[in-house]
């Protein structure tokens, strides 16, 4: 067994990121990456949100918070390219600030009308970020980072930043350790190579990257957790192994097919 963790696995993400005792490390996190934006505090909310109708499709997310100011923080890991990804962030993001919405008129729904009638759609900023561990399109330039709001076409500027996308292709940051020299570069550093924990070197050796070695140890676990850590990569495994046999059952019929003719 490794010595530490995935951060790309599921079980190993919310680890991470998703719980009370691991709030510093989110705030942390998310202050860098998002980069002109104070997070002093966050609430945890339920991952789960239900769509307005009961046959309507729900929303699962990876984590999802809100800071001291109503500001909403969805953090998304995905381990795999994805067709429509880009379409699901927005359907995701959807269900935040319809949530916004529903929240606002049930408190103006016990003021008096002409208070119910001030409302004038005003939301708060949602943040989407999400960690790839895959490159969206090779094609593209060779940044890792895509900013992502509403702009106008033509003259290049933001016309509303309500909604902010941040996605970052982690296979494209290749930077040397000696070379971060800054909190954000090293977060992504670490990620993408876990194992520097062992020896947690000096440009590391601070208050965030010592919790989260002690978070990301394997022998930090209890056996319940390690079990449940096996059984997800596991599950994961299994899926991978899936669809590689899909794939090459569709190659042999193929070719099955280009002979036959």
């Amino acid at each position: 067994m490794d010595k530490f963790i995935n951060p790309f696995s599921d079980f190993g993400w919310k680890r991470i990121f998703g719980s009370e005792v691991s709030k510093d490390l989110i705030i942390s996190f998310l202050n860098e990456v998002i980069q002109h934006e104070v997070i002093v505090d966050i609430t945890f909310r339920n991952v789960e949100m239900l769509g307005l109708k009961q046959d309507q499709r729900r929303a699962v997310f990876d984590i999802f918070c809100e800071n001291e100011k109503g500001e909403v923080f969805i953090c998304e890991m995905q381990k795999s390219r994805q067709k429509y990804f880009s379409d699901r962030v927005l359907y995701y993001a959807s269900f935040a600030i319809q949530q916004q919405s529903m929240i606002i008129k049930e408190k103006l729904d016990k003021e008096p009308e002409e208070i119910r009638k001030r409302w004038n759609y005003h939301i708060s900023k949602v943040y989407v970020i999400c960690v790839l561990n895959y490159i969206m399109d090779a094609s593209r330039p060779e940044k890792h980072r895509w900013d992502i709001v509403r702009m106008d076409r033509e003259l290049r500027v933001p016309f509303s930043e309500t909604l902010n996308e941040i996605y970052l292709e982690m296979p494209k940051f290749v930077l040397p350790l000696h070379e971060c020299d800054t909190l954000y570069k090293k977060w992504l550093y670490v990620l993408n190579n876990i194992e520097i924990m062992e020896r947690l070197p000096e440009e590391l050796n601070n208050q965030i990257f010592r919790k989260l070695k002690s978070i990301v140890e394997v022998a930090s676990m209890t056996p319940d957790q390690r079990l449940e850590y096996e059984l997800s990569l596991s599950v994961e495994r299994d899926l991978l192994a899936a669809l590689d046999t899909s794939f090459e059952d569709g190659m042999v019929k193929g070719e099955a097919s280009g002979k036959a003719k």
